[in-house]
């Protein structure tokens, strides 16, 4: 492992030159000739050229021995964390066979600058299958199910729903195997006339159900023009889980649209539509994705077959969380398998384990230590002397800069057949740059403290950081403030864009809960029940009225309002310090008005109220002049009004 060494001093030949010949024309003023040609001046060059090296030399001392003392405890610099993000790939066409968007499909935003653009890589493989409707059942309330089957195949329109359509009445499509991931358009041809009357076209009142292998759930509707099934036309779904399941006694990847009960000032059928032929098509699917590249099957080497060989990858920094990597040696029985550890402590002479330093790229193998009795001890296995190493596959990238926006990353890089659009429904979240090395001496002093156990709150949040670099903000507190004696609460946020307008973004993914829960269960102490979860939220809206200056323009001034509010409230970067707004901070209308009034273009603030919204259901409270959120809880910008004369 190696870590970059400071520079304590900075100046250079010339500057060393330079402030020489200023002293002298203050200690000798007579000397007035400072050209190279003079005697004096070589001799100060030379002096200068010594005294550089001297400084290259010493500069490296105090430091140096700090870097390798961290080395010597083990410590490296955490990782880049990866954004990711889900992208939705769209199909030009309905193909008549699966198509598939192997691991490892490559997407990024368009090129505007001479920078690099911003890569993303598919988290697993997407099979986007062919699909048709095998059977259509209906089902009225309480009733048996009946099939249409013979009316399909005469292109006979039937209802769909009882003849006065009640709640539970379910029109059942039977797909001819799941769709998971995908998104899937449904056709209705053949309705020859307006049955299904005293409806709004466009919010009938019905949901669309899919089932997941344990319990029937709503799928969002992206595209409905039927009019609720009233005229010909198309209803798209996306489909998050789906299995086969046996409705009827038939087997089939099942889709259902039932009607439910009408909401207010919802209007409800009065007569059952009708159909006739219904089929379907997958149009296209989403996949996991994280903002890095992954380098396949290099060759590094040879090895030199002593203990303690280093090598190093060619490309860099590695993301974090890339535990299981692997590599391959060649031998004499062919390539071998060897797995990562993160020491060599528990290795023995014939473990085949190596360590990564993801930001250099270092591979190292287990070195032999001398024992106190004078004989040798080996960690881990040497590979043999002029063996090449393979490295499967890792992953490159990663950074503050992969925390894109909402449809930004649009440009395929990998050419997929019949696939002609892609897109990031959501904005990337997660990405955060590689440890620096003032933050490791503060880690590193903290560390050597703790060995690497959880019993106070800062080795808590210091656990998760390392556990998790996506995480931009931990916030610990022993729960036996909040009435739960023995537990320890753990919030944490993910890094999100900088203007967040989607609450969900808030939400870490599973995947980092679950590798925080691992790493930290290990280091707690015994009998601490640990809890790993997001903040609580309180929505919070600004209304203000707002005066201009002469000659501003009012549509750039609410806009930069809008912004500057959404920042001073942003959960990471938002607060007086910008590291984020403090738990249960209240905000107060003097906050809001001194943000608002260095906007530029506002003359004065007239009038500001607080609303408080609730960020689940939406529902807005009455104006207030401070808003108070938990002991715990965080503010989030729902949505500001602003009125300017």
């Amino acid at each position: 492992m190696t870590l970059p060494a400071p520079n304590l001093d900075d100046r250079g030949f010339q500057d060393l030159v330079d402030e020489a010949k200023r002293l002298v024309q203050l200690r000798n003023p007579n000397w007035t000739d400072h050209n190279v040609a003079d005697p004096g001046v070589t001799l100060i060059e030379t002096f200068a050229y010594m005294t550089d090296q001297l400084i290259y030399r010493l500069n490296r001392v105090p430091d140096l021995h700090y870097v390798k003392f961290l080395e010597l405890l083990g410590e490296h610099l955490i990782p880049p964390g990866a954004a990711a993000t889900r992208l939705e790939f769209l199909l030009s066409i309905a193909q008549e066979v699966d198509v598939v968007l192997p691991k490892g499909t490559l997407v990024s935003n368009p090129r505007t600058t001479p920078a690099p653009p911003v890569t993303f890589a598919t988290m697993h493989d997407l099979t986007i299958p062919t699909v048709s409707v095998g059977t259509v059942l209906t089902k009225q309330t309480d009733g048996p199910f009946e099939s249409h089957q013979e009316a399909r195949a005469m292109r006979r329109s039937f209802e769909t729903f009882s003849p006065v359509p009640a709640p539970s009445d379910a029109l059942y499509i039977g797909m001819t195997q799941p769709t998971p991931q995908c998104l899937v358009r449904l056709n209705f041809t053949g309705s020859p006339t307006i049955e299904g009357i005293g409806i709004d076209p466009l919010n009938p009142p019905y949901v669309i159900e899919a089932w997941n292998g344990q319990d029937w759930y709503p799928v969002a509707k992206r595209h409905d023009n039927t009019g609720g099934l009233n005229r010909d036309g198309t209803i798209e779904v996306f489909i998050p889980e789906h299995e086969l399941t046996r409705v009827a006694g038939i087997s089939a990847g099942w889709l259902r649209i039932v009607v439910n009960e009408p909401q207010q000032d919802q209007p409800r059928y009065k007569v059952s539509p009708t159909v006739a032929v219904i089929s379907a098509e997958t149009m296209g699917g989403q996949v996991d994705a994280r903002h890095c590249e992954p380098v396949t099957d290099e060759i590094i080497g040879p090895c030199s077959g002593t203990p303690g060989d280093r090598l190093t990858l060619s490309r860099t920094p590695l993301i974090g969380a890339q535990g299981d990597l692997i590599i391959e040696v060649n031998g004499p029985e062919g390539w071998e398998t060897w797995h990562r550890v993160e020491s060599f402590a528990d290795s023995g002479p014939s473990d085949l384990h190596f360590t990564v330093e993801e930001v250099t790229g270092e591979i190292r193998f287990g070195p032999v230590i001398r024992t106190e009795d004078g004989g040798t001890r080996q960690y881990g296995a040497t590979p043999p002397a002029q063996a090449m190493v393979r490295v499967p596959e890792y992953l490159v990238g990663g950074g503050h800069i992969g925390n894109v926006d909402s449809e930004t990353l649009t440009v395929m890089r990998s050419s997929i057949p019949y696939v002609s659009d892609v897109t990031n429904p959501q904005a990337a979240t997660g990405g955060s740059d590689a440890e620096t090395m003032e933050a490791l001496k503060e880690r590193a002093a903290i560390t050597v403290r703790t060995q690497m156990r959880a019993v106070t709150a800062q080795d808590y949040e210091l656990l998760v950081r390392m556990a998790a670099p996506s995480v931009a903000r931990v916030s610990c507190v022993d729960a036996a403030s909040l009435g739960k004696p023995g537990h320890v609460l753990v919030q944490i946020i993910p890094w999100v864009p900088d203007d967040i307008q989607d609450f969900d973004l808030l939400q870490p993914h599973p995947d980092v809960l679950d590798s925080i829960r691992d790493f930290i269960e290990p280091r707690r102490p015994l009998g601490a029940i640990v809890h790993i979860e997001p903040p609580k939220y309180l929505g919070v809206s600004v209304a203000a009225r707002l005066v201009v200056q002469p000659g501003a323009n009012g549509r750039n001034v609410i806009e930069q309002a809008d912004a500057a509010v959404r920042r001073f409230l942003h959960p990471v970067l938002g607060g007086n310090d910008g590291r984020g707004w403090p738990f249960g901070h209240p905000l107060l209308l003097a906050d809001v008005h001194s943000v608002l009034q260095r906007v530029p273009g506002v003359a004065y603030v007239d009038v500001v109220r607080l609303i408080p919204v609730d960020v689940v259901v939406g529902t807005r409270g009455a104006p207030a002049e401070s808003v108070h959120p938990g002991q715990r809880d965080l503010f989030f910008c729902v949505g500001n009004e602003f009125e300017i004369r």
